[in-house]
C-alpha cells in the first residue's frame, strides 16, 4: 500500500508541470525597460444606473422654516400657519423674523436670479376659494421680501390645495390636522 501510493505521488509529480520561471532579461544602463503587453479579452459591460442628485434639507426646532437643496434648486420652505392666521393673507408678527431668515439666504445665494414664490393650501374649502388664498399668500410674501431684498425679480404663484407634502386625511378618512398643516406653505425657490 505505501509503495502504490508513492508511486501515485511520483506520477502526479510527473504529470504537473513544472511552475515557468520567471525571465529575465539584461538591461542596459540608462535603456528603457518595458513590460510584456497582456492580452485581457473578455466581454466589456456597460455600467447604468440611475443617477440621484445629492440633497440637503435643514429645518429650525419647529419645522417652520425649511432650507433645502436638490441639484442646483434651493426652495425655502414657511408653514403658512407662522406666516398667516386661519383664512387670512396678511402677514403676523412672527411672519418678519421668519422672512428676514429667507431674505439673508436670498442676499447671499440669489443674487441676480429670479425668485419664484409659491402658495399652498390644504384640501379644506373650495378649490377655486383655495387658489385665491394661496396667491394672495404668496403676492403678500413677495411684497414683504422685495423690501428686504431690493432689486430681486419675483415671480407669484397660487396653487391651492395642488401638490401635497402631507396626506389632507387620514387613511381612514378622518382628518388629519397635522397633515394638513404642513399643506399649509409658502415656498420660495430659485436656482443656484
Amino acid at each position: 500500500m505505501l509503495r502504490s501510493a508513492s508511486a501515485l505521488a511520483v506520477l502526479f509529480a510527473l504529470l504537473t508541470p513544472a511552475p515557468e520561471a520567471p525571465i529575465q532579461v539584461p538591461v542596459k544602463a540608462g535603456a528603457p525597460v518595458t513590460a510584456p503587453v497582456l492580452d485581457i479579452g473578455g466581454k466589456v459591460l456597460d455600467a447604468n444606473g440611475k443617477v440621484l442628485d445629492i440633497g440637503e434639507r435643514v429645518a429650525n426646532l419647529d419645522e417652520s422654516v425649511t432650507n433645502e437643496t436638490t441639484g442646483t434648486q434651493r426652495t425655502i420652505t414657511v408653514a403658512a400657519d407662522v406666516l398667516f392666521t386661519f383664512d387670512k393673507a396678511t402677514l403676523t408678527g412672527k411672519a418678519k423674523s421668519r422672512l428676514e431668515e429667507a431674505a439673508t439666504l436670498l442676499k447671499s445665494e440669489a443674487r441676480g436670479k429670479p425668485v419664484k414664490i409659491d402658495g399652498y393650501t390644504d384640501a379644506k374649502g373650495s378649490d377655486s376659494y383655495n387658489l385665491e388664498l394661496s396667491r394672495r399668500r404668496a403676492q403678500a410674501v413677495r411684497d414683504a421680501l422685495a423690501g428686504l431684498v431690493p432689486g430681486t425679480d419675483f415671480t407669484v404663484a397660487g396653487h391651492g390645495e395642488a401638490d401635497p407634502v402631507a396626506p389632507n386625511a387620514l387613511p381612514d378618512g378622518g382628518d388629519n390636522p397635522k397633515g394638513r398643516a404642513k399643506n399649509r406653505r409658502v415656498e420660495i425657490g430659485f436656482s443656484r
